[in-house]
């Protein structure tokens, strides 16, 4: 007599059971969640620990369960949740867009060109931040002026013209130490000179 043994249930090509939600194991689901998570968090371009991404995942594994039923025999279970875990980051994203748009100001004809262009904010720096600027490179080219000639080259080689040690090396014709000494010395200077 043969004994009887139960028919292994049906793999899917991902490793999860293709029967549901409920026979999968704890390591399974715990895999899943993460995969829904690191999915949501893609569509919806925010990291994987913003609230949105986690609501979005309990919906989404919360629809999976509720339609365990639709889920066919021998369906792989994992690409199944996936598709709901977009579905449902999707529906949050129109959701967004569409409170951005109520509260946006409404657009009214009766606005002339003029008026819009004043209403746009002026990027450059104020009065305040141009003379803080000038007084910081004024006393950066004082402090400059105070180092010792090659090493004032070799910093305004490496940072103003954007040549590396090795440039810097050939063009002095010194060593690459010295090259890495001399800038080192430099900032610590121009640090000191403007008191950072």
């Amino acid at each position: 007599m043969i004994p009887a043994t139960t028919p292994p249930s049906p793999q899917a090509p991902d490793g999860l059971p293709a029967a549901s939600l409920v026979t999968a194991s704890l390591d399974e689901t715990a895999a899943l969640r993460s995969v829904v998570r690191a999915a949501i968090a893609c569509v919806l371009g925010e990291r994987a620990d913003h609230p949105d991404v986690e609501d979005c995942t309990h919906e989404a594994l919360a629809r999976a369960l509720e339609g365990r039923s639709r889920l066919r025999d021998g369906e792989p279970l994992r690409p199944w949740v996936l598709g709901i875990a977009r579905h449902v980051a999707l529906d949050v994203l129109r959701r967004r867009r569409r409170t951005r748009r109520a509260e946006a100001p409404p657009a009214t004809d009766a606005e002339e060109p003029g008026e819009l262009l004043e209403s746009v904010e002026d990027p450059a720096p104020g009065p305040e931040e141009r003379a803080s600027q000038t007084e910081r490179a004024r006393r950066i080219d004082l402090a400059l002026q105070k180092l010792p000639e090659p090493q004032r080259r070799a910093l305004l080689a490496f940072h103003v013209e954007g040549l590396n040690y090795q440039e810097i090396s050939r063009r002095l014709d010194i060593p690459l130490g010295t090259v890495a000494t001399w800038i080192a010395r430099g900032r610590r200077c121009l640090a000191e000179a403007l008191g950072e």
